[in-house]
Parts: C-alpha cells; structure tokens; sequence
C-alpha cells in the first residue's frame, strides 16, 4: 500500500487554489472545478469542491495537513499575512518547531521544522 493522495474539502475552488498556490510557491499539478492537486515527491495534496457531486461535506478541519520546511520561523513570518487565520504561532513541541493557520475554507493546516537546537 502507498499514500497516493491527501485531499481537503472546499466550498469555492477558485480560493482555495489562489491560497495553496501562494502557500505552496507553486502552480498546481491538476486543476479544475471538480477536484485539484499539488505534487510532492510521489504524495498529491488534493483538494475537493463536494459540491461538485452534490455531495455533503463539513468545511473546516476535515484533515490536518502537515508540511515540513527548514524553518518554521521565516516560514510563519511568511504565512501569517497569508492565512485567514494564525490558530497559533510558532511554539516548541517534542524537537520541532511548528505553528498552526487556518485556510481559506477554514481547515488547519500545520507547518513544521525540525529543531536543531
């Protein structure tokens, strides 16, 4: 078995995609009003308008996607202008250094760096 794919579910494609790929630095791999992806060595970061398929779906902290930088803290200095909301910023947790925001469709995301102090 290999991970393939870790999506969230958004209310309004077009934002999220404007978010990701500021988040991300990047274009996305796949994009339409159905479904959208990002690439990551091997691993996809999806994300999902349920509407699409009439589907129902609860916004907001349906998953909790982690992304590893090299600094946390230029990286939240970066980010928090970005994000709709800081859930909280930069503290110390077991050898790592991470923070938590909020999307534009209101699911955490986590970014973290692995403390070399």
């Amino acid at each position: 078995m290999r991970l393939s794919t870790v999506y969230v579910g958004v209310e309004d494609m077009d934002r999220a995609l404007d978010f990701y790929e500021e988040l991300f630095g990047a274009a996305p791999a796949q994009a339409d009003d159905r479904f959208s992806t990002f690439a990551f060595d091997g691993v996809d970061f999806g994300l999902y308008r349920a509407g699409a398929d009439g589907a129902a779906v609860e916004f907001g902290d349906n998953c909790v996607p982690n992304f590893e930088v090299s600094d946390a803290d230029a990286e939240f200095e970066r980010v928090a202008d970005l994000a709709p909301e800081v859930v909280h910023g930069v503290v110390d947790v077991d050898g790592y250094r991470c923070f938590q925001v909020r999307d534009t469709e209101g699911n955490v995301v986590e970014i973290f760096s692995v403390d070399s102090a």
